[in-house]
């Protein structure tokens, strides 16, 4: 199994069974991940995010890597503490698109930030990937500073979003 690792976090994706249990039953998952239970839980808005990740995963099961969340796991802690979701394979225009969360608890740490570097230099050596691309609500003050700090250049802006990307 693919793992990337950071100083601090590994990055885990989820197969659909994993998945499926982090939206349904996440101390089955963590325990079956050889995980502590974190602190923090997944809301409602989150969990739809994950049940259509879980749907592009099924879809297309041997390319899992592409449509599911990587788990974040803090290494000093063995507790999970966000994730990144690729949202697809490669574009025709190679982008892919990421997506992020982190548990309230463990926000404004850096880990986001170190998390996204590693998963951004991964994604940039795969065939067929030039640009990774996030995209954030305006308002999303902390968000626009992950990606600055991770080294992204906002590229595009429309009323609601702002569009971020990274390329080699």
């Amino acid at each position: 199994m693919v793992e990337l690792q950071t100083e601090r976090i590994r990055l885990i994706p989820l197969n659909a069974k994993y998945l499926n249990l982090l939206i349904e039953h996440e101390e089955q998952m963590a325990e079956e991940l050889l995980l502590r239970k974190g602190e923090g839980s997944l809301d409602n808005e989150l969990k739809q995010a994950l049940y259509f990740r879980l749907s592009k995963v099924l879809e297309d099961e041997q390319n899992y890597l592409w449509h599911t969340n990587w788990l974040l796991v803090l290494k000093e802690k063995n507790c999970a503490i966000g994730g990144i979701m690729l949202k697809g394979i490669p574009s025709e225009q190679e982008e892919v698109v990421i997506g992020y969360y982190t548990l309230p608890p463990y926000m404004g740490q850096g880990y986001m930030t170190e998390s996204i570097i590693a998963l951004k230099n991964w994604l940039l050596h795969q065939p067929n990937v030039k640009y990774v691309i996030a995209d954030t609500e305006t308002d999303n003050m902390a968000s626009h500073r992950v990606l600055e700090k991770a080294g992204a250049d906002l590229y595009k802006v429309t009323k609601s979003l702002y569009f971020w990307r990274f390329q080699l």
